[in-house]
């Protein structure tokens, strides 16, 4: 027998946890057979993704056949489908008809637009998210004083000139954004982008309310405050200007003007 991760029967156990999960004729003392199943599944999902996430299965590699998890586990062919499927919309296995599933290579795509829809259709304030973006954004700010280059400059400068040009709200809110994300390409640090991209659609309502307040100007020029420290390799003038700049966003946000 053959696989990716071949499961011979003296180390499935090792392979893929030290035992079966437990008898899947075994009932719960507070539920009946669907609390049962629903626990079993939990575990399986649980056990698998811990595994996958150790890299104990090659990406785009073959999982082992439902009936040698079955197995394995000590469940039915049923409670591994339902752990496939939890499996598939975490992002984490493909699962096609008529075959094994297959570990799915590491993508944040499916991560970050599960948690940025969380968030929009959370109880979250967008004074919450001005608390969160100080520190992120002044990081980003301050690296991007230190590894921004030549080019990243150029075309976050291209970028505020397109922002004071837009005459359309969506126009100006655009530009504002990407020279957000810009300046955390020039950070260099792919987490950064990840995160902004994550907060995006709050980000996007605070601009909204922001812009449509107190009009484009004020972003635009607290926009080249923040790129004369860059340029300049100033990195506390950068993470100060960038402060500044969300101060007047909270400042914006509650009606009030400086």
């Amino acid at each position: 027998m053959s696989h990716t991760i071949q499961l011979e029967k003296s180390t499935r156990g090792n392979r893929l946890g030290s035992s079966a999960i437990r008898s899947p004729t075994q009932r719960s003392d507070i539920g009946g057979v669907g609390v049962q199943k629903v626990d079993l599944v939990r575990e399986v999902v649980n056990r698998l993704r811990d595994q996958i996430i150790a890299g104990q299965f090659e990406p785009n590699g073959s999982l082992p056949s439902e009936g040698e998890l079955g197995e394995t586990f000590g469940v039915s062919r049923t409670v591994i489908r339902e752990a496939m499927r939890m499996l598939r919309a975490q992002g984490l296995v493909e699962v096609s008809q008529g075959r094994v599933p297959r570990v799915r290579r590491a993508d944040p795509q499916h991560v970050v637009e599960s948690f940025g829809t969380f968030l929009q259709r959370g109880d979250h304030s967008l004074l919450d998210l001005l608390e969160v973006r100080r520190p992120l954004e002044a990081e980003i700010a301050a690296l991007a004083a230190r590894r921004a280059t030549p080019p990243q400059i150029k075309e976050m400068e291209e970028t505020i000139k397109q922002q004071d040009k837009a005459s359309t709200l969506e126009e100006q809110i655009d530009a504002d954004i990407r020279f957000h994300d810009l300046l955390a390409e020039a950070a260099d640090n792919p987490i950064f982008g990840l995160l902004l991209t994550t907060l995006a659609g709050l980000m996007r309502r605070s601009r909204q309310e922001t812009i449509s307040r107190t009009g484009n100007k004020r972003a635009v020029s607290s926009h080249r405050t923040v790129l004369r420290a860059v340029r300049r390799a100033d990195v506390h003038a950068a993470r100060k200007a960038m402060l500044k700049h969300l101060a007047m966003s909270e400042e914006d946000l509650h009606g009030k003007k400086v």
